[in-house]
C-alpha cells in the first residue's frame, strides 16, 4: 500500500503532513478491520456510531495537519464525512469501506505524494530564484505525470529522491530530511528532468487534485465506475483547489 512505502520519521516533521493524508483516507479500513477481527461480534454490532465518529475525527485531524491548500482540505473532509455518515446510517457497508481504501492505495495520485512533499516543504521556502523554483516544480510535476500514466515506477521515484531530499532506511522506506540545501534541490531538478525526458513525459506543468481523486474513489465504489473521462488535475499547495 502507498502508505507503507513512504513514511517520515516520527520525531521529524518534514513531509509528515502530506504522507498522513493517505493514512487519514485509509483509516476507514484500518479501524473497521480491527473491530471485526479483534474485538468481537457484539462490539461490532454496537460500535457503528463510535467507530464512524472516531474515524472521521482522526481523518480530519490528519488532513488539517497536511500541507495541502485549504480548499483541498475542506473538500477531502467533506468526502470523509460523506462516507462516515453513510456508514453510521447503514448506507455504506464494511466491504465498501475496504474497497475505497484499496482504490486509494492504488491511485497514482496518492503514490506521487512524495513529489508534493518536495514542493511544499523544500522548494517553496528555499533560497532558489523564482525561475529556479518554477523550473524545479515543473520537472517534479512531470515526474508526477509519469507516475500517473504508469510510465515511472515507485522504485524509480525512490531512486530519484534518495540522497537528495530523503534517505532510504533499512526497510526501503523514504525518510524525508529536516532540511535540504539549494544545491540538493537543483540536483533533484536536474535528475527529475533527466528521468522525465527518458520516459518521454511532456515538458509541461501537470497538476493533481487529490480531493478529486478521493471523491472519484468513493463515487466508483458507491455509485459504480463512470464512463465519462474527465480532465486530470493535480492541485499543489499554494494553488486554489477547484470547487
Amino acid at each position: 500500500m502507498a502508505s507503507d512505502q513512504f513514511s517520515v520519521e516520527e520525531p521529524k516533521k518534514s513531509g509528515g503532513g502530506c504522507t498522513t493524508v493517505i493514512i487519514g483516507c485509509l483509516v476507514f479500513s484500518l479501524v473497521l478491520a480491527a473491530i471485526v477481527c479483534g474485538v468481537g461480534y457484539y462490539v461490532y454490532l454496537n460500535a457503528t456510531t463510535m467507530v464512524a465518529n472516531f474515524m472521521e475525527s482522526q481523518a480530519n485531524e490528519l488532513i488539517d495537519s497536511s500541507d495541502l491548500p485549504d480548499g483541498q482540505k475542506q473538500e477531502m473532509k467533506q468526502q470523509i464525512s460523506r462516507v462516515a455518515k453513510g456508514y453510521r446510517d447503514g448506507e455504506v457497508s464494511l466491504e465498501q469501506v475496504g474497497q475505497i481504501g484499496e482504490k486509494l492505495a492504488k491511485s497514482p495520485a496518492f503514490t506521487a505524494i512524495p513529489i508534493e512533499v518536495a514542493r511544499s516543504k523544500y522548494i517553496l521556502p528555499s533560497g532558489l530564484t523564482e525561475e529556479q523554483k518554477a523550473e524545479t516544480t515543473k520537472e517534479l510535476q512531470r515526474v508526477a505525470h509519469g507516475m500517473f500514466e504508469k510510465e515511472i515506477t515507485e522504485d524509480e521515484l525512490k531512486t530519484l529522491l534518495d540522497g537528495r531530499i530523503a534517505d532510504l532506511d533499512a526497510e526501503g522506506e523514504l525518510q524525508f530530511r529536516d532540511s535540504v540545501s539549494d544545491e540538493e534541490l537543483l540536483s533533484l531538478s536536474e535528475a527529475a528532468k533527466k528521468l522525465a525526458d527518458e520516459k518521454g513525459i511532456p515538458d509541461e506543468d501537470f497538476k493533481i487534485d487529490l480531493a478529486a481523486e478521493l471523491k472519484k474513489a468513493i463515487d466508483e465504489v458507491l455509485k459504480g465506475p463512470s464512463d465519462e473521462v474527465g480532465d486530470i488535475n493535480i492541485d499543489m499547495p499554494g494553488e486554489e483547489a477547484p470547487m
